[in-house]
């Protein structure tokens, strides 16, 4: 069955049509589940709680835009057709971050224990965030996700375009399999992140973003294959068991700034960026884990593959201990088949005295930028194993490995190599 929301009353214009949009997805799922369409045309919504058997359809030319106030993303607190109970003492105990009811997981599509969910969108249809300032958000200015999905299984994400997303874009928390296919993310912060999730698809998809593009930790079964990645931060910030990206092209410097920076007023403002904004794509993978969700497997069996990678600030960095990753460290990673050009900073490798790392660089070129001719190729304390096998290396006037604590560096044709022992 279809159902669409001009039916129920979505006019196009200015004014909220979120209870005309709502009714038509909780007329859905009453009859079982089916199509809620978004037709051409520009539609502004508050927040919408997505629900079981549901799937949310833009049409081609469909904008859903989110409303500027940040008050217009709690109807969920008064659903009477799934009541959900907010529980202050354990969004305490918790932290809001880390329960999926709390202000900082509102968002324009919220799903909370649903099965069989789906956002779908054809060609040129988008949903826009507008940058929606919420002084009682995250560090003070961000609003609402885009989308919030948590406890939930079953979830097809595909087609559609996103935009200035007051905070994340797409949230999926505590989720099983999810497909994410041929989506676009311009500017706002990450671009989609994953915690505690299983069995999860990113394909196809391009992120242009301020932030992280693809976040999480403490995932399992992860596939990312094919994807653009340009940011002002981190490209890869993850934490799992079983995860491989590949044939991901990543480059420097990002098409959108970080906006933390911007002054109270010009995020109020929803400014993009100004002088002060970073645009340095910071590091191609970051290891991530902190305390907010509990690590249930050893963090190991990463692939990094077949990656064109270029003007990113690092490669690689582990620094556990330090602010976002405090939890359990990285065991093992790999890096293949990958080219690697105009690297500015070195390899850091600061791993877990009791959970040491273990990384792999095989079939690689790597190329330092005009400049940084001097840097060390890695930094590295509280390893297991380094292995660089038919590595290639250009611009560099050394190539070195310190290492500041004992480790096992096993070096097979890849040049001249010095290792630098610091311990």
């Amino acid at each position: 069955m279809e159902y669409n929301i001009v039916d129920f009353g979505a006019h196009i214009g200015d004014l909220l049509q979120t209870n005309a949009i709502q009714k038509a997805i909780d007329t859905c799922f009453l009859n079982g589940g089916g199509k809620v369409i978004i037709p051409e045309g520009i539609f502004r919504t508050g927040g919408l709680r997505l629900r079981s058997n549901v799937t949310l359809y833009l049409k081609s030319g469909a904008f859903l835009i989110g409303s500027d106030n940040p008050e217009d993303y709690t109807d969920y607190i008064n659903d009477k057709l799934e009541p959900l109970y907010f529980d202050e003492e354990e969004q305490e105990r918790r932290g809001r971050s880390a329960y999926p009811l709390s202000r900082w997981c509102n968002a324009i599509i919220r799903a909370v224990n649903a099965k069989n969910i789906a956002v779908i969108g054809e060609k040129y249809s988008y949903i826009d965030g507008v940058n929606c300032y919420d002084e009682s958000g995250e560090e003070k200015y961000r609003g609402p996700h885009i989308m919030s999905i948590w406890d939930c299984e079953d979830i097809k994400l595909e087609g559609f375009t996103l935009k200035d997303s007051a905070n994340w874009s797409m949230a999926i928390f505590n989720s099983k399999n999810i497909s994410a296919k041929n989506i676009t993310v311009y500017a706002g912060h990450d671009g989609i992140d994953f915690r505690t999730c299983d069995n999860v698809l990113v394909e196809n998809c391009k992120f242009y973003t301020g932030d992280d593009p693809v976040a999480g930790f403490d995932n399992h079964d992860v596939i990312v294959r094919d994807c653009v990645i340009n940011t002002a931060c981190n490209g890869l910030r993850f934490g799992g068991n079983n995860v491989l990206f590949e044939n991901i092209k990543a480059f420097g410097p990002s098409n959108f700034a970080f906006r933390g920076s911007l002054s109270d007023e010009k995020k109020k403002s929803g400014a993009m960026t100004d002088e002060t904004c970073r645009r340095n794509f910071a590091n191609f993978f970051t290891y991530y884990c902190d305390n907010r969700a509990k690590i249930r497997k050893t963090p190991e069996n990463i692939t990094i593959k077949n990656c064109d990678i270029d003007n990113v600030d690092n490669l690689f960095k582990l620094d556990f201990g330090v602010l976002w990753c405090t939890n359990r460290s990285l065991s093992e990673i790999t890096f293949k088949d990958c080219k690697v050009k105009n690297i500015s900073k070195n390899m850091l490798i600061k791993g877990d005295e009791k959970e040491k790392l273990s990384i792999t660089l095989e079939n690689i070129s790597i190329s330092a930028k005009e400049g940084f001719e001097d840097i060390n190729f890695i930094e590295a304390e509280n390893f297991e194993k380094i292995v660089l096998k038919n590595v290639k290396f250009e611009n560099f006037n050394k190539v070195k490995i310190v290492a500041k604590t004992k480790g096992e560096i096993i070096v097979e044709n890849s040049g001249n190599v010095e290792i630098e022992e610091q311990y």
